[in-house]
């Protein structure tokens, strides 16, 4: 496997930060209420009409008046159903275009003018921040996807307070989005948001909430096997003959995902596992690096630690630096992808290291939100009601180990090959390894 490749993945966290760009919706929106779209020449007249179906469901569409005062066929929004029972609250379809017609004034010719359909919106969004470095190659991985698929009204954006989070999922469906990705770090705070999203957006859900994607309707659910990397993080330690209390020290106050990599260490580590929690905090700046090491080392201290499991890549250096800094001898791992991982194995201060995926889930998102932009069949699934939808598709992502052995595959030559390419981008991290 080519030394580059275990850096592609985080390698961009050093370039200069950015934000974001939501792009702007364009176009006519809410036309559940009604509009009336003006124009300098003249106005074209819109009404809604609704269909009561059988099972419950009400039906919208919008006509447009004809310019011999009837009314034209009736446009049918992609997300035009109601579920039945819904009461109390506004719900708008996704938008459609309308035309407007020249005023006459015996000087110039009927024809009419017309607008262009806007590009349907897309959300993608999750509870990282735009300084935890997974979050930020997620969120470049993202917004190059979506460029490269087509996909010109899409917002990706980051809200670590869950009712945040939940806001912004509600301002998304709205204004009318097609379709709606989002993590699952807090199933409580999310649910219900995530459930009137499923019934007028496509819902697609990853990283964190695998086990309750279905408990909101996701049709597909993509992102790393948390359980699974924290079971191969413990079986790692066993193979080191790691006897004593491994820490697994966990960044965010709450987050399913991370909690699940705790779980899969007590499933498969031989000996007693201790959950230690951070504070919250920015993962770019060093003063935030100084309390997680103060943190861990009175951790270390406190329950005799024989082990340490970081569960963010920028906390790699943390970690083994904390160990060092005291003399303990406890081995440290890291699920997350890290710069410097592959000269802290070689050098014995880390253990091991498991990738988490960060441009691969970004990549398979944007892939299924294109999917519903061009299948026609794929927005048929809108018509549906969660409870109608087949259960979720889960696509967990393998875990895969970076260790010794792992090291011992690659190339001679590699150390020199990849301190080019991280001085390129990456220089402080890797400075320390890259010294001549």
């Amino acid at each position: 496997m080519p030394v580059s490749r275990l850096l592609e993945g985080i390698i961009g966290m050093s370039k200069s930060r950015w934000r974001l760009v939501s792009l702007a919706l364009l176009g006519v929106i809410g036309i559940i209420a009604g509009a009336v779209y003006a124009a300098g020449h003249g106005d074209a007249e819109v009404r809604v009409a609704t269909m009561r179906h059988d099972d419950g469901r009400v039906e919208v569409a919008v006509q447009q008046r004809d310019a011999d005062g009837g009314w034209g066929e009736r446009q049918l929004p992609t997300a035009r159903f109601l579920p039945p029972g819904v009461t109390g609250e506004w719900r708008v379809s996704s938008p459609v275009g309308v035309s407007v017609a020249a005023a006459t004034d015996g000087m110039t010719d009927s024809a009419a003018m017309s607008t262009d359909a806007p590009a349907e919106l897309y959300c993608v969004i999750h509870h990282g921040s735009e300084t935890d470095p997974f979050w930020f190659a997620f969120n470049q991985a993202a917004v190059g996807s979506a460029a490269a698929l087509g996909l010109t009204n899409i917002e990706v954006k980051g809200e670590p307070d869950v009712a945040a989070h939940a806001a912004a999922i509600d301002d998304c469906v709205e204004r009318g989005a097609l379709g709606v990705a989002s993590t699952i770090p807090d199933l409580a705070g999310l649910q219900s948001s995530l459930m009137a999203a499923r019934s007028s957006a496509f819902l697609i859900t990853f990283n964190s909430g695998a086990e309750v994607a279905g408990l909101v309707g996701s049709t597909v659910h993509y992102g790393l096997n948390d359980r699974a990397a924290g079971s191969l993080a413990g079986a790692e330690f066993n193979a080191a003959g790691v006897t004593g209390t491994v820490l697994c020290v966990l960044h965010e106050p709450v987050n399913i995902g991370l909690s699940d990599r705790c779980d899969g260490l007590e499933d498969s580590y031989a000996g007693a596992v201790e959950r230690v929690q951070l504070p919250d905090g920015d993962l770019t700046d060093q003063a935030y690096h100084i309390t997680a090491g103060t943190a861990i080392a009175t951790a270390i201290g406190t329950h005799e630690a024989a082990g340490v499991l970081v569960l963010n890549g920028a906390l790699a250096q943390t970690a083994t630096g904390t160990v060092a800094q005291i003399s303990s001898t406890a081995k440290v791992g890291v699920i997350g992808a890290a710069v410097a991982a592959p000269f802290l194995v070689d050098d014995g201060a880390l253990l091991f290291a498991i990738a988490d995926g960060s441009q691969e889930q970004a990549t398979h998102v944007l892939l299924a939100l294109k999917n519903v932009d061009a299948n026609p069949a794929a927005r048929a699934l809108l018509s549906l009601s969660a409870s109608q939808a087949q259960a979720t598709t889960t696509m967990l992502i393998r875990p895969v180990v970076l260790n010794q052995a792992y090291i011992s595959n690659f190339p001679p030559g590699w150390r020199a090959q990849a301190c080019a390419l991280a001085q390129q981008f990456a220089a402080q991290l890797v400075s320390e390894f890259c010294s001549e």
